[in-house]
């Protein structure tokens, strides 16, 4: 008990210093995408985006080798196997170096086919689209090669280094955003060449701070047969879920694009980074925790990992849920004043980016249990069919007419079934995990809370009738969401735990 204590005390300590990450990160990047529209104007802010989509859908091997990296760094530190550990990241950091000469034959062969022939690209752009596109799969391979030494970091719940660097990178996007308004020559071109510079910052200082805090990352060349085969095994099904997801993304973007135009792209690009800002908060939360739940299912703790899970669960849907609602009620007011030049449809795509991803962070924890187990092949299937769906079911809607919103919509309600397919999966492959209980303390509370604020914003956005009006409306709401789900939505010693904390936190101002 003393153990899960502690554990639940670095969890705490963890998030508030990735709050703080998040709170700096969330300003920079609000801000610097204002400058960054200004800079590359809107098609060239929307050509970057659909390039660098075409990047991405290649890159979805990194995202399949940081989870299964992460996991297993975290699982054998669960165990207390020092020599494992070592053995662990050295066949990871020789296999991340692999992967990433691999996507950058993929990219320059297959990808750049892809990039010059089916992609809608202005004539007078075509020459200035590629070169970003060179400049960013470099980037995705730095990335590719980063991920052990990020993982090693995160595993060992060093959230301060990751935060620090995680903020010098959005101070230098920053930088770089401003700089593009000094130059007279190609902004684009120089806008990709500067993010791949970032990607080469990143991984230059996590590389000094694990050589020097972490034993295990002094790379030496080591083989074991049945350590890459459990990797590669793992990695692969994970590879079918992040090219699933991945494709529905940027499968999005480029349908956007083939049936409208580079504009409608822009306005995406405008709502993925709104996107992005609110959603840091959960994820910081998420970050704190993941670790833990990995650790707990190695050492046999289930009890503790059934509650981090419902926990984990609650507490990212309400941090999101009440951050993100006043931004939506007032999403147009918002883009009005944070951009110059508000691309068509982008209130929108706001707004069901922000549900979707409201959804995502309820389930997250669910898929990192499933993940924590290792048997995730029929989870991985379910997962890739259910969004290889969506994306036909986005280009039968768009053949028939329907409006580029009709996108994030579909993704709503794909995110709404892959709550219930996440938790079904999780009692397959987690005995001790109850369904019911599941409900019972987390979505049922959740539920009630939703009901309640959506009653009394419906009610009180009846009678407003300025923009004064407006703001104090929003704030009722946004107290009441609080009271919602801290009365509702938390138990009795949940209470008691987040009064405490706060207490203890006021004392020591």
């Amino acid at each position: 008990m003393s153990d899960n204590n502690s554990n639940n005390k670095r969890i705490f300590k963890n998030t508030i210093i990735l709050y703080a990450r998040m709170i700096v990160i969330m300003i920079v990047t609000l801000y610097s995408s204002r400058v960054i529209l200004q800079a590359l104007g809107i098609d060239d802010y929307g050509l970057y985006n659909v390039v660098g989509g075409v990047v991405l859908m290649l890159g979805f091997l990194k995202s399949s080798l940081t989870n299964a990296t992460q996991r297993f760094l975290s699982y054998e530190m669960g165990q207390n196997n020092e020599c494992r550990l070592k053995e662990t990241f050295s066949v990871c950091l020789s296999t991340h170096i692999a992967i990433a000469v691999i996507l950058i034959v993929l990219a320059e062969t297959i990808g750049l086919w892809f990039l010059n022939s089916k992609i809608n690209i202005p004539d007078n752009r075509l020459v200035a689209a590629n070169w970003v596109y060179h400049f960013s799969v470099l980037s995705l391979a730095v990335s590719v090669i980063t991920v052990p030494y990020h993982a090693c970091t995160i595993s060992h719940e060093k959230m301060s280094f990751f935060a620090w660097v995680s903020i010098l990178d959005a101070v230098l996007k920053l930088g770089f955003a401003f700089a593009l308004m000094l130059t007279s020559s190609d902004r684009l071109i120089l806008y990709g060449f500067l993010m791949m510079l970032t990607s080469l910052i990143n991984l230059w200082l996590y590389w000094l701070y694990d050589r020097k805090y972490f034993s295990e990352t002094k790379y030496s060349f080591y083989w074991n047969r049945e350590m890459i085969k459990s990797i590669f095994s793992f990695s692969g099904w994970t590879l079918w879920g992040q090219l699933a997801v991945v494709g529905s993304a940027q499968g999005k973007n480029i349908l956007v694009n083939i049936f409208y135009s580079v504009s409608a792209n822009a306005a995406m690009g405008v709502a993925h980074q709104v996107n992005s800002a609110l959603v840091s908060l959960t994820s910081s939360f998420q970050t704190a925790f993941q670790p833990q739940i990995t650790k707990s299912y190695a050492a046999g703790d289930y009890e503790y990992m059934n509650s981090l899970i419902c926990n984990a669960s609650k507490v990212s849907f309400f941090l999101l849920f009440i951050v993100s609602l006043p931004f939506m009620l007032n999403i147009n007011w918002v883009l009005s004043i944070w951009l110059t030049e508000v691309p068509e449809y982008s209130g929108s795509f706001c707004v069901l980016y922000i549900i979707a991803s409201i959804l995502n962070a309820l389930a997250t924890p669910l898929w990192i249990s499933i993940f924590a187990t290792g048997n995730i092949r029929n989870y991985q299937i379910a997962l890739s069919l259910a969004y290889f769906t969506e994306i036909a079911v986005i280009y039968i809607l768009f053949m028939l007419g329907f409006p580029p919103t009709t996108a994030m919509v579909v993704k709503v309600f794909l995110n709404a079934f892959m709550v219930i397919l996440r938790l079904i999966y999780t009692k397959l492959e987690v005995d001790t995990f109850s369904v019911m209980g599941y409900i019972k303390k987390v979505l049922l509370p959740i539920l009630i809370s939703i009901i309640l604020t959506l009653a009394t914003a419906f009610i009180l956005y009846r009678f407003v009738d300025s923009l004064i009006q407006q703001f104090v409306a929003t704030f009722i709401i946004f107290v009441l969401s609080v009271v919602f789900a801290y009365f509702i939505g938390l138990t009795r010693s949940e209470q008691c735990t987040v009064k405490r904390l706060i207490l203890k936190k006021i004392k020591r101002l």
